[in-house]
């Protein structure tokens, strides 16, 4: 029986199983889904693996819980950073961090706490609203953002769309987010026949201090955070003038803050923990 190290971190709530890809090769696609197994596996959102990269100090391959690959993941990237100096592959305290993504490269800004990673930022680019780049069929088109009407039964949502690495699609809501059946009206959102490639799926309330939200992520379900989520709700959030500076959102796992720098992409900050490593059987 073959075995493989690993070290579990979550951002925010939002839990990856991480490897070290560099000197070995698995099939990523059916390892994820078995040991993201809550029942039977370790259990996770997913798995990242990291491997050896010309152009960063290494690449990040990031596949959801359900065994597809995803482009990135912002919560992912962070854990990531840390991840990488805990197995030496970078230096500690080396400052900031390139990694490859399929979303391109990512700039990793550290903060330390006793000596220890414990918080990032990540330069997560400029949000894209092109329809056929997110991709999105779009109902319409409102200050340059891709509008999707989503109507189930009852439920009427406007869905604004946009690309922060992945495609998300985000809804304004008046009724508390945590009463709103998003285990019911996820799955639906994410295969909706107006997304090509399906979609991650925001839910927002609008709160004087902080935003409040929740998600679904393609591929992976309900999450209790997602960075390239919280980087979609600053971008469309920033493009409807309903935040100035920064903006802060309280997610079920915890908090995540974004802001825009001078180059107009959007720097998003979170935590970093480290949960435990061990040694999984590989069937």
């Amino acid at each position: 029986m073959q075995t493989i190290k690993f070290s579990k971190y979550t951002g925010a709530g939002n839990n990856y199983i991480f490897v070290d890809g560099r000197e070995t090769n698995h099939n990523w696609n059916d390892l994820a889904k078995s040991i993201s197994d809550k029942n039977f596996g370790i259990g996770s959102d997913g798995l990242i693996v990291l491997d050896k990269s010309n152009i960063a100090d290494f690449e990040m391959i990031m596949f959801n819980a359900d065994g597809s690959e995803g482009e990135m993941c912002g919560n992912g990237v962070r854990c990531m950073a840390r991840f990488a100096e805990d197995v030496e592959v970078i230096k500690p305290k080396q400052g900031n961090i390139k990694v490859a993504t399929k979303a391109g490269i990512k700039i990793i800004n550290p903060y330390y706490k006793n000596n220890i990673m414990t918080k990032a930022s990540v330069d997560m680019g400029a949000p894209i609203f092109d329809p056929t780049k997110i991709p999105v069929l779009p109902d319409t088109i409102e200050n340059d953002i891709p509008i999707v009407n989503f109507n189930y039964k009852d439920l009427s949502l406007k869905l604004y769309c946009v690309n922060t690495g992945v495609p998300h699609c985000i809804a304004y809501i008046d009724e508390p987010v945590y009463d709103f059946e998003l285990e019911k009206i996820g799955p639906l959102v994410e295969k909706h026949e107006k997304f090509p490639q399906g979609v991650n799926f925001e839910i927002v309330n609008k709160k004087t201090d902080k935003f409040i939200v929740r998600v679904w992520e393609r591929g992976s379900g309900i999450t209790l955070a997602c960075g390239t989520g919280a980087t979609a709700v600053a971008a469309i959030s920033k493009k409807l003038n309903h935040f100035n500076d920064v903006l802060h959102m309280n997610f079920p796992g915890g908090d995540l803050s974004c802001n825009f720098n001078k180059e107009s992409s959007i720097n998003m900050e979170g935590p970093i923990e480290y949960i435990g490593s061990g040694t999984y059987n590989i069937n």
